[in-house]
């Protein structure tokens, strides 16, 4: 996932921070990248969600830094018409849709040692994850290992954390990179008031991008602290509209000093009103709170 100072002065101190974490933490890793709407930052590697927390908790409490962590992706490969092949691991280097042939993604062969007691709900897990079933062996009467292929992205977030709960925290999870596949992707926007906030953009599959982007959109209603202007949040996929909330303005009433009076006089109150809203919401910058970001990386779809 990507690390951004909230202050965009804290740059080299974040970086100075990061070394120093990786020098104790050998399965960190980061490079740096850029994000249109976050500035300067940090693409970072991590063994999983919890690692992440730790990682994002030290930097906090350690080195007193702001930050803000987007969702993490994966490396994908975007053949284009003219049959050229490009890697995008950050959704705002695709392609425009109308350039892409297929995009592949990574796919990985999975085995999970599991209580035989557990085995359905470790299945339930993988079907809702696209995971394709290859088989199960049955070790003894008590314990099997499910075989089982599925896409990386299907794991990078929260699936290490579910599959602990389904199983108890009993199943063993091993897995390893098989191939390159072709799959049904799009690029999910989410625009803030017609402003695309490429830190909230994903990667996902067509199925579950509609899922996906209605959660996420009523998870930023609720996080968005309301604006003296409307603010309105949208999920697209290309140029279609998929999902759409709307934070309430703050609202004055303009009308209570007028007692009754000429309605034509309360109309024109109104529609001043109405339009000072409209020039606000033109120059106005909505501050996104770092809870919000977050919430992308918990939805469960």
């Amino acid at each position: 996932s990507g690390l951004y100072p909230v202050d965009s002065e804290d740059y080299d101190n974040l970086r100075h921070a990061l070394e120093r974490l990786r020098l104790n933490d050998a399965a960190f890793a980061f490079e740096p990248e850029t994000s249109a709407a976050l500035g300067f930052g940090f693409r970072c590697g991590y063994l999983g969600l919890l690692h992440m927390e730790i990682i994002q908790e030290r930097l906090e409490r350690e080195h007193n830094l702001e930050i803000i962590t987007t969702v993490p992706n994966v490396r994908y490969e975007v053949v284009q018409l003219d049959g050229t092949v490009i890697d995008v691991e950050n959704p705002a280097m695709l392609p425009a849709a109308n350039s892409i042939a297929e995009i592949r993604e990574p796919i990985l062969s999975a085995q999970v040692l599991v209580p035989a007691e557990y085995i359905g709900g470790v299945m339930q897990l993988f079907n809702e994850r696209r995971g394709i079933y290859i088989n199960t062996e049955y070790l003894n009467a008590s314990r099997a290992l499910l075989h089982y292929e599925l896409p990386l992205a299907e794991i990078v977030t929260d699936f290490y954390d579910r599959l602990k709960s389904v199983s108890r925290g009993y199943a063993s999870f091993d897995y390893e990179h098989k191939t390159m596949r072709a799959a049904a992707l799009v690029k999910l926007d989410i625009l803030i008031n017609s402003d695309p906030t490429d830190a909230l953009s994903a990667i996902i599959h067509r199925d579950k991008a509609y899922e996906w982007g209605r959660e996420l959109c009523h998870k930023l209603k609720e996080l968005i602290p309301r604006q003296m202007f409307e603010v309105i949040i949208q999920a697209a996929v290309g140029n279609r509209i998929i999902a759409r909330e709307v934070v309430r303005a703050f609202r004055k009433n303009v009308i209570a000093k007028c007692y009754g009076g000429d309605i034509s006089r309360k109309r024109k109150l109104l529609s001043r009103q109405k339009e000072g809203k409209k020039r606000m919401k033109q120059l106005g910058k909505v501050e996104i709170p770092q809870e919000a970001f977050l919430a992308a990386l918990k939805i469960d779809t």
